[in-house]
């Protein structure tokens, strides 16, 4: 079976001209797929973006070509986590802007990697924010009087360590996906991410 190749292109609205980026992809080839939906969407959620993970999980695309990263995700930790899926399907990522693909001749683009690295820093940052912004909210519970604490008896008590270790589920899970819209988003097993989950977002 000969595997898809996606263009893609997100608008805010309908009012929107996607004209610009259409004309900027016209010389891919490919289908072209537009979401005109709010950027504030997870990628995983919106209707043209949930086609594409479709078509990865069912190992029927082989490229998937945008103009610009910003296009991929809601959020430095989102767009993290639609590149790290695909370069776990070894699907190669083409960013128009930067002249850029994930994957040369089969193997992985140094320079995108390099850029990808950027990414996973800032998406670093992010975590440790959303780390200060649990704190706040656990604090803030405790005043209440209705923050219960860590199970007693739980092993995992280092949370911190899977989530720095799968930073795509993080933005899933971050952006309220489902434990089952983020096991095929990521590809991570269900168990993984349910104790993401339950120990560091509950």
């Amino acid at each position: 079976m000969e595997k898809k190749i996606f263009k893609y292109a997100r608008i805010s609205t309908s009012e929107q001209n996607e004209a610009r980026q259409v004309e900027a992809l016209k010389d891919y080839p490919g289908e072209m797929l537009i979401d005109k939906i709010s950027g504030k969407i997870p990628f995983a959620e919106r209707p043209e973006g949930k086609k594409i993970i479709q078509s990865v999980n069912e190992k029927s695309i082989s490229e998937l070509i945008v103009l610009d990263v910003d296009r991929l995700g809601r959020n430095t930790l989102d767009i993290m986590a639609t590149l790290q899926l695909m370069k776990d399907h070894k699907i190669c990522v083409t960013v128009h802007r930067y002249g850029l693909k994930s994957f040369v001749d089969g193997k992985a683009n140094p320079t995108f990697e390099l850029i990808s690295n950027i990414m996973s820093t800032l998406a670093q940052i992010e975590i440790e924010r959303t780390k200060e912004r649990q704190k706040e909210g656990i604090a803030q519970a405790k005043q209440r009087g209705a923050y219960k604490g860590r199970p007693k008896g739980s092993k995992n008590k280092d949370s911190s360590s899977l989530v720095e270790k799968y930073p795509n589920v993080a933005a899933c899970l971050e952006a309220n996906m489902s434990i089952d819209k983020t096991v095929a988003a990521t590809g991570v097993s269900r168990s993984t991410v349910k104790r993401i989950r339950k120990e560091y977002f509950e």
